[in-house]
């Protein structure tokens, strides 16, 4: 009973911070005008950010039904076909953001550490989710959780980059390219070690749980 209040009272933030990011952060760049883009963007790279977005939150919707365990098992067609929008989704918007990261942040604006931290946040993303969908392809479903696990977390990062953002520019008072820098890089390689660092740690309690059984 209390696995389940924790795992539901986890997926109510999830859920909630989500949708939250996407009133606040995302919504907005459908209206696709100069005032929701800003001169940086909008028109050469409006494009591209629009994709970024549009499939971005898809992913980010998709997400937390592939993990409902009795959603799985009582409609297995649909969470195999809502997983293949979810991978495809990731890696359209993850080519999106390769192409802001590199001719806009990097090559245009010469801003070298959100760039690269951005290209870092792509390739995980890409990363995670292939490495799921060849762990499902192979049927070892148990790998390929985990792996869906690591890939939701990246999906998730620029909610937590913009959770953390707040924080940092209003508790702290850093300037906001200072904040952007550190959070390119952070928030998916800090969330990714933890993920890991839980994952691992939960093999280990299980493989002490069975050499004490033995015992």
């Amino acid at each position: 009973m209390r696995a389940k209040l924790i795992s539901y009272t986890g997926w109510a933030f999830v859920l909630a911070a989500g949708l939250y990011f996407i009133y606040a952060n995302a919504i907005h760049y459908f209206s696709y005008n100069l005032d929701s883009y800003g001169e940086g963007f909008f028109p050469a790279y409006a494009p591209s950010l629009l994709i970024h977005v549009s499939f971005g939150i898809i992913a980010l919707l998709l997400g937390p039904l592939q993990f409902r365990a009795a959603f799985r098992k009582k409609y297995p067609t649909i969470h195999r076909n809502m997983g293949k929008a979810y991978l495809v989704s990731i890696l359209i918007a993850s080519m999106a953001s390769l192409n802001l990261s590199i001719n806009k942040m990097i090559i245009t604006e010469h801003v070298t550490t959100f760039g690269t931290g951005l290209i870092g946040l792509a390739i995980a993303w890409i990363s995670t989710s292939a490495m799921a969908f060849w762990a499902a392809r192979s049927k070892n479903f148990v790998q390929h959780r985990e792996w869906m696990v690591k890939s939701y977390v990246v999906t998730f990062a620029f909610v937590t980059f913009r959770l953390v953002e707040k924080l940092l520019l209003v508790g702290f008072d850093m300037k906001g390219l200072e904040v952007a820098n550190i959070l390119a890089w952070s928030c998916w390689s800090i969330p990714l070690l933890v993920t890991e660092m839980i994952l691992q740690g939960q093999k280990i309690n299980r493989g002490n749980a069975a050499r004490a059984g033995k015992a």
